[in-house]
């Protein structure tokens, strides 16, 4: 096999191959360069020490030196260097109690995860493939390196790592490693939140995003979403039509819950959001999205003005595009909307600031926002309202009508009433 590499792991591989010590790239960089994919980190196993490979580069941090790891920045290509190792049990069911270095590739080799990631490249010895591993690349299979069941209760994370690979390299999960997922997903609950949804994030990420539906399909979805007994059939459409989309992250994960709770998925979302870790930017990005799912309405001129001022342009574009693939309108009809919105229409603003509204004395506190929201109303129906001299005139007339003089009443009545 012809591999091209760039130089500085070239230059990496010989000073320690020079040095009297043997060098082989391993995992998901070789199985990259198979398949003729660019690796995104580089991993390689050696029988040199860690002290060893801490002398021959000067610039090298200590990532993991209990489990025979060293990072090596080279001309700012970083490679991570691993002694050659065995390992113990696993009594946390995620990662050794202890490592036992060895001399052999081929032992370490086997305590890798998958067939596909347990091969190794050497610039001169070429392919080490105990596990045949070139042959299920070849054949498109995701299967355990020896008995699945013993990689899973080694390390659990391994199982959600199954179905991502699945999904990032177009693969199938072999029987037995399927069955094995099966039977061992309450496993699952031993990993973080965090590393859970790292994973899942890799999954709708992937090429093939309607992979997910093997959360389900294998049970791991009882640890990672108890509250969503089954996944809607329309999800793995939607997974499938915006495989391709930039922000195709935000709206699965939003349709995720449009599908599974209906009118109820601004109740549950955040819950469960929060539950796998994700950060705060996510969460009010999905939120946006489903309220403006739920609050668009028709797609009005002022509507649209509305909704775009409250959610955000992205948000009702993404919530068109959703509609559209629900087939709610025509996907010419939606992207000919779509046009008008990107082109023409933008947040409104109102001329007139809470601080002008307490200045002439038309309301204060609490009725500030509810006037400022009512001029944002008005201005949603007639854009040309939109100047000082004219929203302070409805403002006047605001402030005397029934409704508003009863809600400034009602405000003032909860001030005179203890905590």
């Amino acid at each position: 096999m012809k591999v091209i590499l760039p130089k500085n792991i070239i230059d990496i591989m010989s000073k320690i191959n020079n040095s009297g010590f043997d060098a082989h790239l391993v995992g998901g960089c070789v199985r990259d360069l198979i398949m003729g994919r660019t690796p995104n980190d580089w991993d390689i196993a050696t029988n040199a020490s860690t002290d060893a490979i801490k002398s021959i580069f000067p610039k090298s941090y200590d990532t993991g030196l209990k489990h025979g790891t060293v990072t090596v920045l080279y001309d700012r290509t970083k490679a991570e260097i691993t002694t050659y190792r065995k390992e113990s049990v696993y009594s946390d069911h995620r990662r050794p109690d202890f490592v036992i270095f060895t001399d052999s590739l081929t032992e370490d080799l086997s305590r890798r995860d998958f067939t596909v990631n347990s091969i190794a490249w050497h610039p001169k010895k070429g392919l080490t493939d105990p596990f045949n591993g070139l042959q299920d690349i070849n054949k498109g299979i995701i299967r355990c390196v020896g008995d699945p069941k013993q990689r899973f209760s080694e390390d659990a994370l391994r199982m959600l790592r199954a179905v991502r690979f699945s999904a990032q390299l177009g693969f199938d999960i072999e029987d037995k490693t399927f069955s094995a997922i099966r039977d061992c997903w309450q496993d699952l609950s031993y990993v973080s939140a965090e590393r859970i949804q790292s994973e899942l994030n890799k999954i709708l990420d992937s090429k093939e995003p309607h992979k997910l539906s093997m959360l389900w399909e294998t049970g791991l979805s009882r640890v990672i979403f108890p509250e969503i007994d089954k996944l809607d059939n329309e999800w793995t459409k939607y997974a499938v039509h915006f495989s391709n989309h930039r922000n195709k992250r935000i709206i699965l994960l939003s349709l995720l819950f449009i599908t599974t709770f209906k009118d109820l998925a601004g109740q549950y979302y955040k819950r469960i959001l929060k539950k796998l870790r994700y950060d705060n930017k996510t969460i009010k990005s999905i939120g946006l999205l489903i309220n403006c799912f739920d609050g668009l309405g028709a797609y009005s001129c002022r509507n649209l003005r509305k909704a775009v001022t409250e959610f955000g342009k992205e948000k009702v574009i993404n919530t068109i595009e959703i509609n559209a693939a629900m087939k709610k309108l025509p996907y010419d009809v939606s992207a000919s909307i779509i046009d008008d919105l990107t082109t023409n229409v933008t947040p409104v603003k109102a001329s007139i600031s809470g601080t002008d509204l307490k200045n002439a004395g038309l309301c204060d506190g609490p009725g500030i926002g509810k006037m400022l929201s009512l001029l944002l109303h008005c201005i949603f129906e007639k854009p040309e309202l939109n100047n000082f001299d004219t929203l302070l005139l409805l403002a006047k007339a605001i402030s005397k009508s029934r409704i508003f003089v009863s809600f400034n009443h009602e405000i003032n009545n909860r001030k005179g009433q203890p905590d």
